[in-house]
């Protein structure tokens, strides 16, 4: 006979099972107690169910990045940890996923932090031009910033969130009606892109910047509230902008933005101790290589469908002297309006947190990494 317990805590809904042996059994064998240790693997052990709400698409690189977490926190803890998967914004809109795993709505959430930078200034960093080109340098330094670095996580805390990851979204592509090869086509144009720094560094150079989010994205060009996107290479493929804008260009910006991954901190804090050393270790190896390598695979995917889509004349980089040109004229302003937005956010010691996350930049700068994205620009020259 067994009877269950349930109870509900931040971190969503518990269940504990309690084996109660027969007396009638007892007699018979001669033996007492069932073996209700907790590690990993025990079928006895505590369960913990968490509401997913995220802002990726399916079947983008970044639903790969959410995908692989949740299936691996399941398989390591033998199913004890699992996550109800709602659909891209069923729940709460990609703007409202962080506030929706602030409020206990849900365990985990997956979304843009540039909707709600105000809660995550120690990730934002990522979006100044020129910075950062390897994406697996910039995931790792900013995984080891939330473990390592207290003002990194007392942000986090402040808010109510653990960290678990920011990745970057892909390198910095402009897609426009006509080709675009310098920064002086932006003057007057009306342009998305996402990141603060970005926004001022293509704003200060003419643009409008038109604030709309991903999802909404397609519709405004096709009504010409927008007349050119700045973008990850899943804009022109997963929310179909190669078939309006037949022209994209890779300006040598690099990485610009990023989507990240948070659990709600009192959920973190409840787990039971061995659900949640398992969830740090495959925390770890999402930071450390996993995260982008599920990334890239579907990246890569996507270059196939704009090589084939006929809608596209054109994917190709910027020559180096336009590239230089705007980065000599940026120079260091990017770093200091960085600093002073997130000293602006409450993050303590900002000038700190970018020394910090530079110094990562430079220490994983050799780690093997294949950008999907130059991959495509190559192959597009070959088309």
């Amino acid at each position: 006979m067994f009877s269950t317990s349930h109870r509900r805590t931040r971190g969503g809904l518990r269940t504990s099972g309690l084996a109660i042996v027969a007396v009638a059994g007892l007699a018979l064998t001669g033996c007492a107690g069932i073996n209700n240790a907790s590690g990993s693997g025990d079928a006895g052990g505590e369960t913990v169910t968490w509401t997913l709400v995220t802002g990726a698409q399916a079947d983008t690189p970044n639903a790969a990045v959410q995908d692989w977490f949740m299936d691996r926190v399941e398989e390591e803890t033998d199913g004890r940890l699992s996550f109800e998967r709602t659909a891209t914004e069923s729940l709460c809109k990609a703007p409202e996923v962080a506030d929706c795993v602030r409020d206990g709505r849900a365990q985990i959430g997956v979304t843009v932090p540039d909707y709600t930078p105000q809660y995550f200034p120690s990730t934002s960093m990522v979006s100044i031009p020129f910075l950062s080109q390897n994406a697996q340098a910039a995931m790792q330094s900013i995984y080891d910033l939330h473990e390592n670095y207290a003002p990194a996580q007392e942000i986090m805390e402040r808010n109510g969130l653990h960290h678990v990851a920011t990745w970057p979204v892909g390198r910095f592509l402009l897609g426009g009606h006509d080709p675009i090869t310098s920064t002086d086509q932006f003057q007057g144009a009306q342009v998305r892109v996402s990141g603060p720094i970005i926004q001022q560094a293509i704003g200060d150079e003419g643009a409008n910047i038109v604030a709309v989010t991903a999802p909404e994205t397609y519709e405004s060009v096709e009504r010409g509230v927008v007349s050119a996107i700045g973008g990850a290479i899943d804009f022109p493929v997963n929310y179909g902008l190669m078939e309006l804008l037949p022209e994209w260009t890779d300006p040598g910006v690099g990485q610009y933005s990023t989507f990240g991954m948070w659990v709600n901190a009192g959920a973190y804090e409840d787990l039971p101790d061995d659900l949640r050393e398992a969830l740090d270790r495959v925390t770890e190896e999402l930071n450390t290589g996993e995260g982008i390598a599920a990334f890239n695979e579907v990246a890569a995917g996507q270059c196939e469908q704009m090589l084939e889509a006929p809608t596209v004349r054109s994917l190709n980089a910027w020559d180096e002297e336009q590239t230089a040109e705007w980065r000599d004229s940026l120079g260091d302003t990017g770093e200091q309006m960085w600093v002073d937005l997130a000293t602006e956010q409450g993050l303590d010691d900002a000038q700190g947190v970018l020394d910090e996350y530079k110094a990562g930049l430079e220490t994983y700068d050799d780690v093997a990494y294949d950008d999907a994205t130059v991959a495509c620009v190559t192959s597009f020259a070959d088309r």
